[in-house]
């Protein structure tokens, strides 16, 4: 792990000791849902998100109702706690990790979502030791690199550590000003990125690539999204909740993606939005939009730029529009 982002794992309330969330807890299940990648190809004003995110709520939902029947006997059950999922998911002999950290299950590859169960029902499966693991056998992926050498982030190391802090999607949704190295690499993703398992040798004999219905392909509509950002987003968070998860379906979040989305457009109509989201309450939102219009360019991108800068209090995202209209003035 990226010993940079510790605080980060560390505020996700990961733990291994079950018994913090179910003290009387007897059996751990871990279970797989399987989906299929989208293609990635997107109509243009969209933004793109990964099947992963439509997949999780389904997955969640089948392991509920898997849990209402221990439920009806009388049982307690937590779906989806804060445990660690992929070392579960080893350990039950699932799958094996890649070098780019994901679990491969043998028959679906890296295409799958996780889920847990704690019950205090004493099923008569294996018990697994959490605090044993088989270092050894890991992995099965050799010497092959192709994850690695696809990462647009350069966030997998060699030794398949991953560099929390350099993965997009480590980024994205951020609370905090996004490094400009990483939104550059953003592309139109609003929410995930799967370039080292569409490459993965692992996954190409397992899974086809999947059209997105009509729906999904129109839940991040930029230009719709920006044009709404100081008058209310959340009429527009209810599609996206229904289809990727209520948790990626913050106001905040998906404006902040859609400002870098549209600054790596190269779609010189979005600056006049752009130019609204500038004048946005959070600092975070005005600093991507400054370099979202930098990166845009043109006289009216210059123009907004010089009268923000007037009125900007926030010393990050003044220097986010310094830096801003510095790359308009070399290009």
């Amino acid at each position: 792990m990226d010993p940079s982002a510790t605080d980060y794992w560390e505020s996700r309330g990961l733990t291994s000791d079950f018994s913090t969330i179910m003290p009387d807890a007897k059996t751990i299940i871990v279970a797989v849902y399987p989906y299929q990648p989208f293609n990635q190809t997107i109509s243009q004003g969209q933004g793109r998100y990964s099947a992963h995110y439509q997949a999780y709520p389904k997955g969640r939902e089948a392991m509920k109702e898997l849990g209402a029947i221990l439920a009806d006997e009388g049982y307690e059950i937590v779906v989806d706690s804060p445990i660690p999922a992929k070392r579960l998911s080893y350990q039950s002999s699932l799958g094996k990790y890649g070098k780019n950290g994901l679990v491969y299950h043998p028959k679906f590859g890296s295409f799958i979502t996780l889920h847990t169960m704690l019950t205090n029902a004493e099923l008569k499966w294996d018990t697994l030791e959490c605090d044993k693991m088989d270092t050894v056998e890991m992995s099965d992926c050799g010497t092959c690199t192709r994850c690695i050498d696809t990462c647009p982030t350069q966030a997998i190391a060699d030794d398949g550590i991953i560099l929390v802090s350099k993965c997009m999607r480590f980024h994205m949704g951020s609370p905090e000003i996004i490094p400009i190295e990483i939104r550059g690499k953003m592309g139109d993703r609003m929410l995930g990125c799967e370039e080292c398992q569409l490459v993965c040798p692992k996954n190409s004999k397992l899974t086809h690539i999947k059209e997105s219905t009509e729906e999904s392909k129109k839940v991040f509509n930029i230009r719709a999204i920006l044009a709404n950002a100081l008058t209310g987003l959340k009429k527009l968070m209810n599609p996206i909740a229904q289809t990727v998860g209520n948790n990626y379906a913050r106001p905040q979040k998906v404006l902040s993606m859609a400002v870098i989305v549209a600054g790596n457009s190269g779609d010189q109509s979005y600056v006049p939005l752009l130019a609204e989201t500038l004048q946005y309450p959070n600092e975070v939102i005005r600093a991507h939009s400054a370099w979202a219009i930098g990166k845009l360019g043109g006289e009216e991108a210059k123009t907004a730029l010089i009268n923000a800068e007037v009125k900007e209090g926030n010393i990050a995202v003044r220097n986010e529009i310094k830096l801003a209209l510095e790359f308009i003035e070399l290009h």
